[in-house]
């Protein structure tokens, strides 16, 4: 039998070879290393399996990229609990919907959008967190992610642990696809590559030689997290014991991006298609000699179009770039 994986199991055996003072995430002037990190996440994990959440449960995310969102996910892989990612832009209705037809015992949201959950919580009962984030600053979430000692929750873990993946609903309300954490990392290459021949991994032991070995990644992903692209994205980042670096900007800024790049030395990016990546070929050849993109090894996209002549635009600015362009 091939190994079975999980990503809680991943991330708790990453985190013992991975530099406390490495950068785990960053988001504009935030930057969080990986112990910091690590003790967050565990924290949340253990506070919420201790206030009447069981493994198994529903937690959904509803808020635009940022450091928690990262640590939220790394906490519900730890905690054996279930993401549920939840778009920003609906209304009350949908999130009402959605939140109860996860079955969701816990909800993390940013401030902004308090009004809304004002609005719906009196009508979703079963939730029994709603933790605010606020940028960093005193928060319900706060209080969580600080409570404990920064140690792993003694949770045990299974290759049937699940992630789910709410569509955009443009067949009707949205629907939610559910991952096996087994699946969904051996889809995505189990610590391999399939488009550079590089095979899976047979077991954790490899995941780590093979990661000890090699630089880590900085990954830039530019759409949402709480879409599927942007939220696999951010997965694996943290899975390879990388960065996650996300862009405080509601709106896309390809200078932005491009600056960010240069100044964190990003090796990955993800976008979605033209939409992305039209712009930023554009900001490239509107400044000559502006912005470093050296670092970069490969750009991912998914789902939309990508047309050659913005491939061939971003190829004249880094000759030596992977442009992999997905579709499912």
């Amino acid at each position: 039998m091939s190994f079975e994986w999980n990503y809680g199991d991943i991330l708790a055996a990453v985190e013992t070879i991975t530099p406390v003072e490495q950068t785990a995430l960053v988001h504009g002037d935030r930057i969080i290393n990986w112990g910091e990190f690590t003790a967050r996440s565990n924290n949340l994990a253990s506070k919420l399996l201790a206030s009447g959440i069981s493994p198994g449960d529903k937690i959904a995310f509803y808020m635009r990229n940022c450091p928690e969102y990262s640590e939220g996910i790394a906490a519900a892989f730890k905690a054996s609990l279930v993401h549920v990612n939840v778009n920003y832009r609906y209304i009350e209705h949908e999130l009402i919907y959605l939140i109860d037809n996860c079955d969701a015992k816990v909800v993390i949201y940013q401030s902004e959008f308090q009004h809304y959950v004002d609005q719906i919580k009196a009508q979703l009962p079963n939730v029994i967190h709603w933790l605010a984030v606020d940028e960093g600053k005193p928060s319900s979430y706060e209080d969580f992610v600080n409570d404990g000692d920064g140690s792993n929750p003694d949770v045990k873990h299974s290759p049937d642990d699940l992630l789910f993946l709410y569509t955009g609903g443009t067949t009707g309300m949205p629907k939610g696809v559910m991952w096996r954490h087994d699946d969904l990392y051996k889809v995505l290459g189990a610590g391999g590559n399939p488009r550079l021949n590089i095979p899976p991994c047979s077991d954790l032991s490899e995941l780590l030689q093979r990661l000890s070995n090699a630089p880590r990644t900085v990954n830039l992903p530019l759409p949402p997290i709480m879409h599927g692209t942007g939220l696999l994205s951010a997965i694996g980042a943290l899975a390879n014991g990388g960065t996650c670096v996300t862009l405080p900007s509601r709106t896309f800024d390809a200078a932005n991006a491009l600056a960010n790049i240069e100044k964190h030395k990003v090796t990955t990016m993800t976008i979605v298609g033209d939409a992305f990546a039209r712009p930023i070929v554009e900001a490239l050849d509107a400044n000559p000699g502006k912005f470093d993109i050296s670092s970069l090894n490969v750009i991912s996209s998914s789902g939309v179009m990508w047309t050659r002549d913005v491939k061939a635009g971003l190829l004249r600015h880094n000759e030596e770039l992977l442009l992999a362009d997905g579709f499912s």
